[in-house]
């Protein structure tokens, strides 16, 4: 599958990660959608989330619209529930806004977790996760891939540009090419859908070398 061919719809709120995700994918020829659905006037009962997520192959959020606002959290909630429906694999990417209610948001996702396919997090949001999880930080890739089923969770340290995903064949680490947690996700979420989620799949689509 070539990048040009991948859609992605994204919501999320202006200035968070997720649009910066988008950034990247479109950079790369992927057709993207993005709503910031921390807009006053955003109305998400006039949506057609069918339309909307139609052919999609990901619908990218992230973590910091499940600590806000009651109405957001039912927002991606609705996505999500659609976003299965029409086949669209949902993906996760776990920033740091320090205005959110981080344990209502991380306990908000575990209630979903079955319909979550990729999570992305850099060495700070592992840790965050960790202590909320009450695990070591080491711990974090298999627990969500193990129990909670996530299809692949990529982990990256980026002072270090040293990745970690565990995925369904195994778990892959190394240096990397990208430069940022962003460019790592989209890069990641550019390249799956054609890669067959192989381990040779998994480490380019990453950057891993």
């Amino acid at each position: 599958m070539k990048v040009a061919n991948i859609k992605a719809v994204s919501l999320g709120l202006e200035g968070g990660i997720a649009k910066d995700v988008v950034g990247e994918l479109e950079s790369k020829g992927v057709s993207c959608t993005w709503m910031d659905i921390g807009k006053p006037d955003f109305d998400r009962t006039v949506i057609d989330w069918r339309f909307v997520l139609s052919g999609a192959h990901w619908l990218i959020l992230e973590m910091s619209s499940f600590g806000k606002k009651e109405a957001l959290a039912s927002t991606v909630g609705a996505a999500m529930v659609f976003a299965e429906l029409e086949g669209a694999k949902t993906a996760l990417v776990v920033d740091e806004n320090s205005k959110m209610d981080a344990d209502r948001a991380w306990g908000s996702i575990v209630e979903r977790i079955r319909q979550i396919g990729f999570i992305s997090m850099s060495a700070t949001g592992r840790a965050k996760i960790a202590s909320m999880e009450k695990v070591d930080h080491k711990e974090i890739g298999g627990l969500l891939r193990l129990r909670g089923l996530v299809s692949v969770v990529a982990m990256m340290d980026e002072q270090s540009q040293v990745v970690e995903i565990h995925h369904n064949l195994g778990i892959e680490t190394g240096s990397t090419t990208a430069k940022s947690l962003k460019s790592m996700t989209a890069g990641m979420l550019s390249g799956l859908p054609s890669s067959k989620y192989s381990s040779e799949g998994v480490r380019s689509s990453a950057g891993i070398y």
